[in-house]
């Protein structure tokens, strides 16, 4: 967590980590909580982001592959 960039760090602490984070929505953490507020798009992009790299930093990611890439129909 510490390793996240300031508004990442931020936004998973107020949002899952705070003792009012089962009262607390999305549209109260962009809205309120950030100074200033952000726009609701701008909110879960640093949202995924976030997510993203904590994914990469436990090893959990997930590989999506393309359609068809490791068919073996046909063989």
């Amino acid at each position: 967590m510490k390793r996240l960039p300031r508004m990442e760090r931020f936004l998973i602490e107020e949002r899952y980590m705070s003792q009012d984070s089962e009262y607390l929505t999305d549209y109260n953490i962009y809205n309120q909580r950030f100074n200033p507020p952000v726009s609701e798009c701008t909110y879960y992009k640093i949202k995924w982001k976030a997510f993203y790299k904590l994914a990469l930093a436990l090893d959990i990611q997930v590989v999506k592959r393309d359609e068809g890439e490791g068919d073996t129909k046909g063989d």
